[in-house]
């Protein structure tokens, strides 16, 4: 498992890890965020700045709770920045606090950093060819080794100040003793697991997990006897703690004006640094260089502490325990432990990725429309630094094209504007579902009543045949002065109006079979426009056409479609009273495959409650109307195929839209009403 990982459930995509990654040792993978193990530094710098606490680590704790509970000697050795980290209490209370926990002895690491320090000194006396660089940094020793391999050969070859330690408790103090290492630094962990110089120290934990332990134990440190450290005592090794504490530890001099040695901190400076002596830019004898500023500045504390007061609570601390301690002592303590082998070796482990061809870089920049120079943001929300960089990192497989916030942006505005259209569409649909479920209800109404009416006017027709013929009998008995006669020709005059309501419905029950043939509707037109100009009724009305020449000509019944036309046109100057003006349009649909017909009045339009009955049998609004006009004119469009509609508006008028599908002669949809297979329910249907 890798020492670092993402808790899943709290990460937020912010991709800030990846912003402060040094070495791309971060892979997103289906928004997952994924640690890269083999070039992971584990600088600690993910962990340090996620906003989400998502970023965790794995460390040795569970094993060391073992160990204190367990008979076996456990010795904790604290990195040299506890002052200004663990500084609850004093220094010697806080080793009462740890031996309370349960840890036999409590040893100071910077007892191991003054042996570093004599053998920089030996180093640096010796060396003649090229830059030193320090190995005091683990971190610093993994990006060297992995992303600079070829600077392995100019790392100094000696233990840090953590191994130097373990090998003194090892190899001259207790071999059988655990050693636990207590510090700020998770690049540690991976340290001691290094070949190299595995075996010196067991379990590496952070100031962080002693916190914890302190606080689930409720031991209180400023509260605690003091008590002193075990094993050798340090001197000016206790500054090495902070940036150049190593330098002032060995005994070299430094100043801006030394062109020899530089000292420098921080990821970025510290990469630079590595970089620009690779390209040979900078020359130098030796260079301390550590990945944070100092270990005061680790990324794993129990507090958050500024570098200038954390280096002046070292400095402080530094001061206080040299002014009660000889110089001499620690380097006669030294000379005893000089035998210890501090040397050790570098492993060259080059994992630089391979650098995509310019062609596929610019497929990914278009992709995400960041294609240079104008369109390439940089914005940095995906956590490279640039559009190209980010492009790569997606050509390596460590990053998603999705990262980039302002692509996913366009994306969702084009998601956002499809589901628009397709709401719409869905609208469309539904309203045309409602329509057609509309019709379909109409149908079977007519259907109903055209079955119905077929019965009752066969029954009437007879007794009216009666009436009318015994009413024209009796007005021929009776002279011409007679008053009853006036009564009888109201009989007469009813009979025969009952008997067109019957021939209505009976015209409306009845399959009319059609008579198609192939004409122009524009005709049609023409004709009904020619029966209806010189009637009164339409002395007033202004009557207009707009007919489409494109109109092809149809197979259509002209009959009974001059029927349809005539009705709603008489309609129409009925609703207008005799004035206003009157439309008729044609027009040649886009897909070539439909032809439209709208009479537009300038009527008083009709009430909504009134559109849903118009095709009803028997509604009318007129004083002396039978209702039928509407409905057979409907079934009549409908036996062609095609659809009517009306569109009204109080006070403006009313449009009838009807639309017919263009068909050829002999065209088998219409040809199957010619042979009269429909029964009566699909009269007036959709």
């Amino acid at each position: 498992m890798a020492t670092i990982y993402t808790v899943g459930d709290r990460c937020r995509r912010c991709y800030s890890c990846v912003r402060t990654c040094p070495a791309n040792a971060i892979k997103i993978s289906k928004s997952c965020v994924i640690t890269i193990e083999e070039r992971c530094i584990l600088c600690g710098s993910c962990v340090k700045i996620c906003p989400q606490n998502a970023r965790s680590y794995r460390t040795g704790i569970s094993q060391v709770l073992q160990y204190l509970q367990s008979d076996v000697k456990t010795i904790a050795c604290l990195d040299p920045s506890f002052p200004a980290i663990l500084d609850q209490g004093t220094p010697r209370q806080l080793v009462s606090a740890l031996k309370t926990l349960g840890f036999d002895e409590v040893w100071k690491v910077a007892f191991g950093a003054e042996l570093v320090c004599r053998a920089y000194r030996n180093v640096l006396q010796n060396h003649t060819e090229g830059p030193i660089i320090s190995s005091f940094c683990p971190a610093i020793v993994s990006y060297i080794e992995k992303f600079a391999p070829e600077l392995v050969r100019n790392l100094a070859p000696i233990v840090s100040p953590m191994i130097a330690l373990g090998k003194v408790i090892k190899e001259k103090y207790d071999p059988e003793a655990k050693v636990v290492y207590i510090g700020p630094c998770m690049a540690r962990i991976g340290e001691i697991q290094d070949p190299h110089v595995a075996g010196f120290v067991d379990q590496v934990i952070t100031f962080y997990e002693i916190k914890n332990l302190l606080d689930e134990q409720e031991i209180e440190r400023e509260t605690l006897e003091e008590s002193e450290f075990d094993g050798p005592k340090p001197y000016l090794a206790r500054m090495t703690a902070v940036s150049g504490g190593l330098l002032q530890s060995i005994g070299v001099h430094f100043d801006v004006t030394n062109e020899e040695v530089s000292i420098t901190a921080g990821k970025y400076r510290s990469g630079r640094a590595i970089h620009q002596i690779q390209s040979g830019s900078v020359s130098l004898k030796f260079l301390d260089v550590l990945f944070c500023e100092g270990c005061i500045d680790g990324p794993i504390r129990d507090k958050d502490i500024s570098i200038l007061g954390g280096r002046q609570i070292v400095a402080h601390y530094t001061k206080e325990e040299t002014a009660h301690q000889d110089s001499e002592r620690t380097e006669q303590e030294m000379d005893r432990f000089s035998p210890l082998d501090l040397h050790r070796e570098f492993t060259v482990q080059d994992v630089k990725l391979p650098v995509p061809s310019e062609e596929e870089i610019q497929e990914v920049l278009e992709k995400i429309n960041k294609t240079e120079p104008y369109n390439n943001l940089d914005c940095e929300a995906c956590g490279y630094r640039t559009c190209r960089e980010k492009a790569i990192a997606v050509l390596q497989g460590l990053a998603e094209i999705e990262m980039c916030l302002p692509y996913l942006l366009e994306q969702s505005r084009k998601i956002y504007e499809e589901l628009e259209v397709s709401h719409k569409e869905l609208q469309q649909a539904h309203h045309e579902l409602e329509q057609a479920h509309q019709q379909l209800i109409l149908t079977e109404k007519l259907a109903s009543i055209g079955q119905l009416a077929a019965g009752v006017a066969h029954e009437i027709n007879n007794p009216l045949g009666t009436i009318t013929i015994f009413s024209h009998m009796m007005m021929k008995s009776l002279e011409e002065d007679d008053p009853r006669r006036e009564d009888l020709q109201m009989v007469i005059e009813e009979s025969a109006r009952a008997k067109e309501i019957v021939k209505g419905l009976l015209s409306f029950a009845r399959e009319t079979v059609l008579k198609p043939g192939m004409i122009n509707l524009n005709a049609i037109i023409d004709d009904v426009f020619g029966l209806i100009q010189n009637q009164s009724l339409f002395f007033n009305v202004t009557l207009k056409k707009e007919l489409d020449p494109l109109l092809p000509t149809m197979f259509v019944d002209a009959a009974q479609l001059k029927q349809v036309f005539l009705n709603i046109i008489l309609n129409g100057a009925q609703a207008m009273e005799g004035a206003g003006e009157l439309r008729v349009r044609t027009k040649l649909l886009q897909d070539r495959k439909r032809v439209e017909i709208a009479v537009t009045d300038t009527g008083p339009g009709i009430p909504e409650e009134t559109l849903n009955k118009l095709f009803d049998p028997f509604f009318t609004t007129k004083e002396r109307g039978t209702g039928l006009g509407l409905a057979i004119a409907y079934g009549i469009i409908d036996r062609h195929g095609g659809t009517i509609d009306v569109r009204s508006e109080i006070g403006v008028g009313s449009t009838f839209i009807m639309t017919l599908p263009v068909l050829e002669e002999g065209d088998a949809r219409l040809m199957h009403t010619v042979t009269g297979n429909e029964s009566p329910a699909m009269i007036g249907g959709v």
